[in-house]
This record gives structure tokens, sequence and C-alpha cells, in this order.
């Protein structure tokens, strides 16, 4: 079940972006020195703060936060997680289907994304391109049109 996120689900939600984070082993070849910068970045006051200002939905499997989306009026993706135990059953395609009709509500016609290298398949098999400087950067930022 797809709800909108709740200041109540930030312990849930950090408990998945936690496991996510871990999973990417493409992005820190499991390098404590990098993971914990990544883990370091998402506290309760952070996502409280995001929580307010983006759109946010959670999946829910027996009432417990498996995957999440966090995404700006303008259409920026700016988190997209979800559990490792969770990955590869259509959550992460569900949240961001469900994501994509919201925005197409508020006449949002593009999406953008930064992904990492572990995400990148999984953008791409979204329809997701690299309009800008490609190569094996930490990051990409990809778009996407929505007409």
């Amino acid at each position: 079940m797809i709800r909108e996120g709740k200041v109540q689900d930030i312990p849930q939600i950090i408990d998945v972006i936690q496991d996510s984070i871990r999973s990417c082993v493409e992005d820190h070849h499991r390098h404590e020195n990098i993971i914990q910068p990544w883990l370091e970045r998402y506290t309760d006051a952070q996502l409280i703060s995001e929580m307010l200002y983006n759109d946010c939905w959670v999946y829910l499997i027996h009432d417990k936060v498996v995957g999440f989306i966090m995404v700006t009026d303008q259409g920026e993706i700016k988190m997209h997680f979800v559990a490792t135990h969770a990955q590869k059953m259509g959550i992460g395609s569900a949240l961001y289907d469900y994501m994509l009709q919201q925005m197409s509500n508020k006449n949002v016609h593009k999406i953008e994304v930064k992904s990492t290298l572990s995400s990148l398949d999984y953008y791409l098999h979204l329809g997701f391109q690299n309009y800008g400087p490609s190569g094996l950067e930490e990051s990409q930022k990809l778009y996407k049109y929505l007409f």
C-alpha cells in the first residue's frame, strides 16, 4: 500500500535508507569510510525538514515501511529507497509510478534524479536519459520528459 509519508514514519524510513545504502556495493565497495558519511546525511532533523518542503510517499507491507520516494514540486527526485529484502518486487517502480501520477496532476513535465552507479540501470530502465556529460562519476544527473 502506498500512502503519504508522515513524521512518525521517519525512524522506519531511516532504517530503509541505511539498509539500502549498505546494499549499494558498486558505489562504496563496502568501505566504511565511504558508507559512514552517506549514512550520516540522513537524520531525523534532516528528514523532518525535507518532508516539510517536498512530497513524500511510503510503501507499506504489514504496516511497515519498506520503500519511499521524495520529490520536489519541480520534479526532482530527492530520495528513492527500497529495503534490500523488498527489492526486485516492483515496490520501487510502484512508488515511482505513483509519484509520476502526482507530478502529472501538478503539470510537471520533467522528472530529474541524481543517480548512483548502483541505481543507474534501474533509472535507465524507467526511461531516464543522461543529457549531460557521461562517465563513471560518483553520480549522474538523469532526466525524463513527460508528455
